[in-house]
């Protein structure tokens, strides 16, 4: 994509959801290793002034808003509304095109429960999707462990829902290395959807507390509330 805004000194793209996904599903017919980051404020924090890690993270064949917080940051250094871009959307097209062409997918998540709640959230709705993956444990969290897993699938679609440092890392020193098609960074988004949808416990629901519950739930909920506020300031200060 060439349509790129700047946030924090990141290009990010511009595309609309229709476009975006057009691309993707466009990476994986060709059958070619291609990537997409997509990014949160703590991405734009952590790059801020790291020279290194900002040009890999630019060699991405699309980089796009991957937080609601992120996607209107965009639209407001434009000064104006863009054509709308939905990552939910953008997702929704990429896996029914998985189902319709039996696209296999490998997904490597943080911890055991992120995996599995990505994995049921995802299943819920595309039951007849091939979806196969691992998670991090103690034993092993090694990046040449992370890449061993790929390569012994090579899947047509990777979802890697990793921590920000480790996904930096991995795309700047393994890229070359992953043997896989349409190549997602989605970091903690789909485990925090995923928790966002799931049903709470009966107790839970009893005291009428769900969205503390969740909030609580969701992977470092008051480190991004923190990471939006200080993004959104320094995006302020930079115009």
């Amino acid at each position: 994509m060439q349509d790129r805004v700047r946030l924090l000194g990141i290009a990010v793209d511009t595309a609309s959801t229709s476009a975006a996904s057009d691309a993707a599903i466009g990476y994986i017919v060709e059958e070619s290793c291609r990537f997409v980051y997509l990014v949160n404020s703590e991405t734009l924090i952590i790059l801020e002034n790291n020279a290194e890690k900002e040009n890999v993270l630019e060699d991405c064949d699309m980089i796009l808003p991957g937080t609601l917080s992120v996607n209107t940051s965009i639209d407001e250094v434009l000064g104006y509304k863009r054509d709308p871009f939905f990552l939910e959307a953008y997702l929704n097209k990429i896996f029914d095109y998985a189902v319709e062409n039996g696209s296999e997918i490998q997904l490597i998540a943080g911890s055991e429960e992120q995996y599995s709640s990505v994995q049921d959230s995802i299943h819920e709705k595309w039951s007849y999707l091939t979806l196969s993956g691992t998670y991090l444990d103690d034993q092993d969290s090694s990046y040449e462990h992370i890449v061993n897993e790929i390569n012994s699938v090579a899947p047509d679609i990777l979802i890697l829902a990793l921590n920000e440092n480790m996904q930096l890392e991995l795309l700047r020193d393994y890229r070359r290395q992953m043997n896989a098609g349409l190549i997602l960074f989605t970091g903690n988004t789909l485990y925090n959807k995923a928790v966002a949808e799931a049903k709470v416990p009966e107790s839970i629901e009893k005291l009428r507390i769900e969205n503390i519950y969740k909030w609580f739930q969701k992977d470092s909920s008051g480190k991004n509330l923190f990471n939006n506020i200080k993004m959104k300031l320094r995006i302020k200060r930079d115009k």
